[in-house]
């Protein structure tokens, strides 16, 4: 199964913390399941990669587009007209399992689903004893069985940076961003394509590390 690992930035620097970024990237590059490759944008139009390694096979395009909807758009896009069979969303204030992709690639092939995310738990990096560490504040579980309930009672139980996109899911037109629904472009997506048969998962393993901050979109 071709795999593709998209990864999206604007003006990185002055909206996460130089160590946040890396700690995300490393634990991108650390999954025990390799075989991926990396699709990355700088969608402020900047010719400027984050990425410095050379054991992964990567592209880079810096274009000059609305927001990260648009941006995901464009990157997905590309991933599977390269011939990507499933695609991993990432985000760069947050960290994951080293599992992450083996796990939901199992949970997405074994079940047959369109769209997988995971359990996740909320951090926020603490001072402690004079040194800034990564603290759990709290653990978000859902099973799979009350996805559409949720979905339809107005609450994003799937977890965006954590999700794994199906070829099929993303073949259907109609299962695209809206760029001018941000910050809550995820959930209208998810509420439209449930609604049409698509099939969602989540895997009961905590997969995603999921940073609270101030700058982060989801507060808006």
């Amino acid at each position: 199964m071709k795999t593709g690992v998209i990864i999206y930035h604007n003006n990185i620097e002055t909206l996460y913390d130089k160590h946040w970024v890396d700690k995300s990237i490393k634990s991108i590059l650390n999954q025990t399941d390799k075989n991926f490759i990396l699709y990355e944008l700088n969608y402020n139009g900047e010719n400027k990669s984050i990425i410095d390694n050379n054991n992964f096979k990567k592209f880079f395009w810096y274009e000059k587009l609305q927001n990260y909807a648009e941006s995901m758009n464009f990157l997905l896009d590309k991933a599977f007209n390269d011939g990507c069979d499933c695609v991993f969303n990432t985000n760069l204030d947050d960290f994951y399992s080293p599992e992450r992709f083996s796990l939901q690639k199992e949970m997405l092939i074994e079940n047959d689903l369109d769209i997988v995310s995971s359990d996740f738990c909320y951090i926020e990096e603490k001072e402690i004893d004079g040194v800034k560490k990564d603290v759990i504040t709290k653990y978000k579980n859902i099973a799979t069985k009350y996805i559409k309930e949720n979905l339809e009672s107005g609450h994003n139980v799937i977890a965006h940076p954590a999700v794994c996109y199906n070829k099929r899911f993303w073949s259907d037109n109609e299962n695209r961003y809206d760029i001018n629904k941000t910050p809550v472009e995820d959930f209208d997506l998810w509420k439209r394509s449930i609604k049409r048969g698509y099939r969602f998962g989540i895997h009961k393993s905590i997969l995603l590390y999921y940073r609270i901050h101030k700058k982060q979109s989801s507060n808006r």
